[in-house]
């Protein structure tokens, strides 16, 4: 017997159906549970969209929680397969992509990127993804036509898709609609608003306390021989090697983005710079100060480090790979 209020169970069955005829997409979906979230909170309702490959038919799962358990709300029109028979696993869904004649799997993909096992950088943002994802879902930002409209048009911009055919045949070659685009505007969004919602009033606190983290680094670097400290005449030295056909040059870069052996180094160390092994020194460094483009770098700092703390509590299982080779990505 559940213990959910038999009218949040009457308002999901009409959600569901609701959604299914209008092939609602998820962000729809997401937006129009917004009510039922708001009347039960604590049922902590969530929407799962699946599109089934085979005819096209769409259906969708409402997850309720009570004390023991989660209650699914499920609606699939005729002829439709019902939700327990939609994704069932069959041999295809375990690949990824058709390269030439070659069928990439999941596991073997997954297995490649176990190369940067100990540098989790890919792992993490995929974890990430997961993460952002579910705290949007639970917590919605607003988000208004015009400011969509803005960031699609900066988005085409960054990528040079300055016309419509650019733009259809960018979308063709990732097998993306109209629709998907605009919900990865939508999405992209969303991330800037949680972003500022993470950040809210602190900034100006973390910035104090990690103020050396953003100074602005001149390194002086050399492939060939030790780069001199001062810098006037490290910049001569790397002047003279350029000019005899050496590899040498500079590096202006805030502190966060230098090599970590670099940001609070006193004197020369070996590093590496354009995958170039070389001896580098920092010359020059310039204290942060709070501008425009220090204060954006900021807030993402803060905001890997809410995902990170986020990351550190949540279990995590990677499905196409052996079990004793998963672990929680810090």
């Amino acid at each position: 017997m559940t213990t959910l209020d038999p009218a949040l169970l009457d308002a999901a069955v009409t959600l569901v159906r609701e959604l299914t005829a209008d092939r609602a997409g998820l962000p729809e979906a997401r937006r129009r549970l917004t009510p039922l979230r708001e009347r039960w909170p604590g049922a902590d309702p969530a929407v799962v969209r699946d599109e089934e490959v085979a005819d096209g038919s769409v259906s969708f799962d409402l997850l309720l929680r009570e004390t023991a358990g989660t209650v699914s709300v499920a609606y699939s029109p005729t002829p439709a397969l019902p939700w327990p028979l939609r994704g069932a696993v069959r041999h295809s869904d375990h690949h990824l992509a058709r390269v030439g004649t070659r069928t990439l799997r999941v596991g073997e993909a997954l297995t490649a990127l176990d190369f940067l096992w100990y540098d989790h950088d890919v792992l993490a943002r995929l974890v990430d993804t997961g993460l952002v994802a579910e705290e949007l879902e639970q917590h919605p930002v607003a988000v208004d036509d015009d400011e969509l409209q803005a960031s699609a048009d900066a988005y085409r911009r960054s990528k040079g898709l300055l016309d419509a055919e650019s733009t259809a045949r960018w979308l063709a070659e990732r097998g993306l609609t109209a629709e998907d685009f605009a919900d990865l505007i939508a999405h992209t969004v969303a991330v800037a608003r949680l972003r500022t919602r993470v950040v809210g009033d602190r900034l100006p606190e973390w910035f104090a306390a990690h103020r050396s983290t953003f100074d602005r680094l001149l390194i002086v670097w050399v492939a060939e021989g030790t780069p001199p400290t001062d810098r006037a005449t490290a910049l001569a030295t790397v002047a003279a090697a350029v000019r005899a056909g050496r590899a040498a040059g500079t590096l202006r870069t805030v502190a966060v983005a230098a090599p970590p052996e670099l940001r609070d180094a006193t004197g020369p160390v070996p590093t590496t710079i354009a995958g170039t092994a070389v001896t580098a020194v920092v010359v020059d460094r310039e204290p942060a100060v709070l501008d425009d483009g220090t204060r954006a770098l900021v807030e993402r700092a803060m905001f890997d480090e809410w995902l990170a703390q986020r990351r550190a509590g949540t279990d995590i299982e990677w499905f196409w790979l052996p079990r004793d080779r998963t672990t929680r990505v810090r």
